[in-house]
């Protein structure tokens, strides 16, 4: 083997990896991506979520006879909870009350419409008590 020079790889590396261009495109989609989602994120923690608690507020409610009280309010970039004391006035009946909890999410993770739904709490139906005439 003295004298007869190197002997070929068998196997030859390779880079294996992307140009300097692609690398370079990536890291720019990346940084984009990373940008649009934190300002998506800090206008559903910190923007004005008026139209939000209002959704919220009728589904915990459901009727134009109860009222409402904010008791707790949370955001997240990806919900916004809300405990709500709801008071139901009938004629000739006691008023009742109880607390509600929802919680509003986005259709998509940061993108979308809120939907809200009930977490826990609640009136009873009004199923079967029909107010007197």
């Amino acid at each position: 083997m003295v004298g007869q020079g190197q002997a070929a790889p068998v196997l030859r590396a390779r880079d294996g990896g992307l140009s300097v261009e692609t690398r370079s495109v990536v890291r720019a989609v990346v940084a984009l991506i990373c940008i649009a989602g934190t300002a998506l994120g800090l206008n559903n923690t910190y923007g004005d979520n008026s139209e939000v608690k209002a959704l919220a507020q009728r589904t915990a409610c459901g009727s134009p006879s109860c009222s409402i009280g904010v008791l707790r309010e949370s955001r997240s970039a990806f919900s916004q909870s809300f405990s709500f004391q709801t008071t139901l006035a009938q004629k000739g009946k006691n008023q009742r009350s109880a607390s509600v909890d929802v919680e509003c999410k986005r259709k998509q993770v940061l993108l979308g419409d809120y939907e809200c739904a009930v977490t826990s709490g609640g009136l009873p139906s009004m199923i079967g008590s029909a107010a007197p005439p």
